[in-house]
């Protein structure tokens, strides 16, 4: 168990440094663009500049690419390690799976071992919790005003395909 909330703990954190990356590099990428048109600008209104003046400001738009640059690897970095413990982890599970199967198997009770494997699969993979709020069902039924999600077929939309051709809708 503490494991799990140590695992979901990395992931949220992950998650949130991802977010904080992106939102840096979008604030770099802007303030970058703002530079350089008021670099433009100075440009304009003083006829007569130095070449040494110019030249700083360009340093600095360098360093803030650089910057950027370095930071969109780090964000690469991120979700490789987040990758890689998932295949790490993953991996290991599988093994004690196939190691106790085939223990199970010699006791000739791997077909119970089985069941129940699939059995313990089916109930972590489905949430026994409330739902969200604002979070719709997938069954009708269970949204308000009945509306129904995305992509599913209602007996309107079936009457205009065999009637129009799959692309009577839009």
């Amino acid at each position: 168990m503490a494991t799990r909330l140590e695992a979901q703990l990395k992931e949220y954190r992950a998650r949130r440094r991802r977010q904080y990356l992106a939102d840096n590099v979008n604030d770099k990428l802007e303030n970058s663009e703002d530079m350089t048109m008021d670099q433009e600008k100075q440009e304009e209104e003083v006829v007569l500049l130095q070449n040494e003046e110019v030249q700083p400001t360009r340093k600095i738009l360098i360093q803030s690419e650089e910057d950027v640059l370095s930071e969109v690897r780090e964000l690469d970095n991120a979700t490789q390690e987040s990758w890689t413990y998932f295949t790490v982890k993953w991996t290991i599970y599988f093994i004690i799976w196939l190691t106790i199967y085939i223990i199970s198997l010699k006791l000739e009770f791997g077909a119970v071992y089985f069941v129940f494997s699939v059995l313990i699969g089916i109930y972590l993979n489905t949430r026994t919790g409330p739902k969200k709020k604002g979070e719709v069902s997938a069954y009708s039924v269970f949204n308000e005003n009945c509306t129904s999600i995305e992509g599913t077929l209602n007996a309107e939309q079936l009457v205009k395909e065999i009637m129009y051709g799959p692309v009577s809708f839009t």
